[in-house]
């Protein structure tokens, strides 16, 4: 008999459950068996689905039993783009974005007052400059911004961050003159027709350049503002966020991400950095832990269609818009950021030592040189299973999306500009290729497993508008549903941000579904997705988010935050004694 008891306490463990959720709907977004009754997590994993009666048989004495009333389980979601340190930084330097702002005067003059605030040596950075939104507003000359302060560093990045407006103290400040050379990459400090310095930063490696001789945020600062970040996340529904091309605004932004990592972190991060992120640091490919990843890295093939970037195959139309507002030349065409062999160099490189690409791409030029180079280089090199990624994909063309199905590249959908571009883009493309904008109906069709993101900053974190876009292609005025043969169900749209974010990343053995094994990493929403109408789906809100089945804390009076303040604090008061002494 004592050796049945023995026998009888040692197995226990591995029938005994910590927490049972039931009473509501399951979404386990397997498409063989999407709903079940109720779920069991043991030890942070998911280890029973099924009917009600059969798992309540696992609860003992300590098992935590959830009932969600009516509301919606499934599991967390997964962004599978942002940049979340540039929103935490950007959510404190002065908000000029066209979502707030009507008018080019107004957005001046948050600028002026903002100056007029400064302290010396204090440099005005303002973010969301946005011609497309604004309809007055037409880029600032180096004059008229010299005009506002000759002393005070001005700098003013658009809202999808592909170039910034200067005033000539930032020239100064950061060291920057007419005989600086542009900086490796795709970077421009553009030039007037007389060889003068204009005002404009163009492209990742210019803006970067700029950043680098910006005063830092405080890493502590930056190390809070990052934790307040990802709460925000997981107030929003996201246990996974996918980082390419972490910006450097506060120091070494890998150094930090991992930091908040091995303190406790309310999302799990996968970062995918550039080139000089990774050069020399003691970071590298698959390095991390489950709150912190480094899962490939960050390329650029073209930039923005808002600022000219976009690479595509036919001119942007001459209207008020491109011409005047964008300030585009007539019958302008983007460009791409890498020679032929520049390209085929770099992929080699990270594609032979195993690294997953990602790389943005917007028009069909760009995309086009991509897949090219990928043909010689998977010929050269077959490697399976790579998952190499094409970022945003805007005028993506059917045969493309054929093409890189066949070469084994991903493809994740900037979905957001159907919906607060999508009323502009007949005055940028016209209609027959805004039609065909995002189009992520025609990449499920072929079978990829293709994701939707935000992209935040350029676009407010909520992932229920998303998946609204993607289902209704309607723009945010209601003014037009754009490309109706490129919506997709609801399922499909929950699919891109669950499932299959977690394919693109690796990690879907790991999360993504609802399903024995795996990582307890899950939503609870009002309302069920499902059984919601598609115009209703973005007005769905989430109840709390799990991570390991432990609830995340989605307060800003955390222990963590508190260590984060008195870190702050202590550094604060430290410098201020030396300084005193001195």
């Amino acid at each position: 008999m004592k050796l049945l008891i023995k026998f009888i306490l040692a197995i226990a463990p591995l029938f005994a459950v910590d927490l049972i959720f039931f009473g509501g709907h399951i979404i386990t977004m397997h498409e063989e068996d999407p709903l079940n009754e109720a779920v069991a997590i043991h030890n942070g994993k998911i280890s029973s689905i099924g009917k009600k009666d059969e798992i309540m048989k696992l609860r003992t004495w300590k098992t935590k039993v959830i009932d969600l009333r009516g509301k919606t389980l499934m599991p967390g979601f997964i962004e599978a783009h942002c940049h979340p340190i540039a929103t935490a930084i950007l959510s404190q330097v002065v908000d000029i974005s066209g979502f707030n702002y009507n008018s080019r005067s107004e957005i001046l003059n948050t600028i002026r007052v903002a100056v007029k605030k400064a302290s010396p040596e204090e440099w005005i950075l303002a973010f969301g400059w946005d011609p497309v939104l604004v309809s007055d507003l037409h880029n600032p000359t180096l004059a008229e911004l010299d005009s506002i302060s000759k002393d005070t560093p001005i700098f003013i990045l658009t809202q999808m961050m592909h170039h910034a407006f200067v005033n000539s103290a930032v020239y100064k400040a950061a060291g920057i003159t007419i005989d600086t050379p542009n900086p490796t990459g795709s970077g421009v400090f553009q030039k007037d027709n007389q060889g003068n310095l204009n005002g404009i930063i163009y492209e990742f490696s210019a803006l970067q350049y700029i950043l680098d001789k910006m005063p830092k945020t405080p890493q502590g600062t930056a190390e809070l503002l990052l934790n307040l970040q990802y709460t925000k996340y997981a107030k929003a529904g996201y246990t996974s966020i996918s980082v390419l091309g972490p910006v450097n605004i506060a120091g070494n932004p890998l150094q930090f991400m991992e930091n908040l990592s091995n303190n406790g972190s309310a999302v799990r991060s996968y970062v995918y950095p550039i080139k000089k992120q990774l050069d020399g640091s003691t970071f590298f490919n698959g390095y991390g832990n489950d709150f912190f990843k480094i899962k490939g890295i960050k390329l650029y093939m073209d930039g923005s269609p808002y600022t000219g970037g976009a690479a595509f195959s036919e001119p942007y139309l001459n209207t008020d818009l491109t011409l005047n507002r964008m300030g585009l030349k007539r019958n302008h065409r983007g460009s791409i950021n890498f020679t032929e062999d520049s390209l085929l160099t770099t992929l080699t490189y990270y594609h032979t030592n195993n690294y997953q690409i990602a790389i943005h791409a917007q028009g069909e030029v760009a995309i086009q040189g991509i897949l090219d180079a990928f043909t010689k280089i998977l010929y050269n090199y077959p490697r399976s299973n790579h998952r190499h990624r094409i970022e945003h994909n805007a005028l993506i063309t059917k045969e493309q999306i054929v093409q890189a199905k066949e070469l084994g590249i991903t493809l994740s959908f900037f979905i957001d500009h159907i919906y607060y571009y999508g009323d502009q883009l007949e005055y940028i493309i016209g209609s027959k290729r805004s039609e065909r904008f995002m189009p992520i109906q025609s990449a499920i069709s072929v079978g990829h497993h293709a994701t939707i993101h935000t992209d935040n900053p350029a676009t407010p974190v909520d992932p229920f508008r998303a998946i609204s876009t993607a289902v209704t292609r309607k723009t945010k005025n209601d003014k037009f549903i754009l490309g109706k043969d490129e919506r997709i169900s609801v399922y499909d749209a929950l699919k891109s941000i669950t499932i299959n974010a977690a394919w693109q990343l690796f990690e879907e053995q790991n999360r993504g579904s609802i399903t024995i094994g795996k990582s307890a990493d899950l939503v609870i929403l009002s309302h069920n997705p499902l059984g919601t109408k598609n115009e209703e789906i973005k007005n769905i809100n989430v109840i709390s988010t799990w991570i390991d089945g432990k609830q995340v804390n989605h307060s800003i009076y955390t222990w963590n935050n508190l260590k984060l303040i008195l870190f702050i604090l202590f550094n604060y008061i430290n410098t201020s004694i030396k300084e005193w002494f001195i």
